[in-house]
């Protein structure tokens, strides 16, 4: 019968330990790289990817120290309330995936093995079937325009030269720099980002357009 009170180390296999180890090390990589293949936003950060693989396998070694000993949890829960933690997660899928790393580490570091693999192939697939399919997400038919121009261009002037292509776009936000003027549209139509394109190119003179970028509206930006 194990004693979790007791005060005296509790030998651990080293066995245990390096496979314990490997375990979170092969899931937590495994878990950053979804991260990265299915995240849809315009910046990526591989600080994340690096905290996610080494939140997994840290995890794994706390829980490895302190599983039978209820004392070393509570010295080791009392240690963690000097930490502060000031960054800021903007994404909530990032918490999820943060959440996801702490879950497989603890799995890993209390030996149930099965439970780690199954629940990460099973988490993965649910993660690939929400970016596969965009569940959730907002019509394929829209899009996010940014555009910069050296001449005022207002929502009626842009919807009457796209009207002829099905193309409709409404004002999120502008803003002028001097003589530079900068504007965020919503698009939506039909087959929106070849014919978008092209009609961009050939009006760019005229409107005197100095750049635009087209971005899908399931991505996340910040206005």
């Amino acid at each position: 019968m194990l004693n979790y009170f007791s005060f005296q180390p509790q030998e651990i296999s080293m066995a245990v330990v390096i496979f314990n180890l490997f375990l979170a090390a092969i899931i937590s990589f495994a878990i950053a790289f979804l991260h990265k293949w299915t995240r849809a936003g315009l910046s990526y950060s591989q600080s994340l990817f690096a905290t996610l693989v080494m939140l997994c396998v840290i995890t794994a070694v706390i829980i490895t120290v302190v599983q039978n000993n209820v004392f070393g949890a509570l010295g080791l829960l009392g240690a963690f309330t000097f930490i502060r933690f000031r960054t800021i997660i903007k994404e909530t899928r990032d918490i999820a995936f943060v959440f996801f790393a702490l879950a497989e580490g603890v799995a890993a570091g209390l030996g149930h093995y099965a439970v780690a693999i199954v629940s990460t192939i099973f988490i993965s697939f649910i993660v690939y079937l929400i970016f596969k399919y965009k569940l959730g997400s907002a019509s394929g038919k829209k899009l996010i325009l940014l555009l910069t121009a050296s001449a005022p261009i207002g929502e009626d002037l842009l919807n009457a030269r796209l009207s002829e292509n099905n193309i409709a776009v409404s004002m999120i936000s502008g803003k002028k720099h001097d003589s530079i003027h900068e504007y965020v549209f919503y698009v939506h139509g039909e087959k929106l980002a070849d014919i978008l394109d092209k009609a961009l190119n050939e009006m760019a003179r005229s409107l005197q357009i100095i750049n635009y970028e087209i971005v899908s509206s399931r991505e996340s930006i910040e206005y």
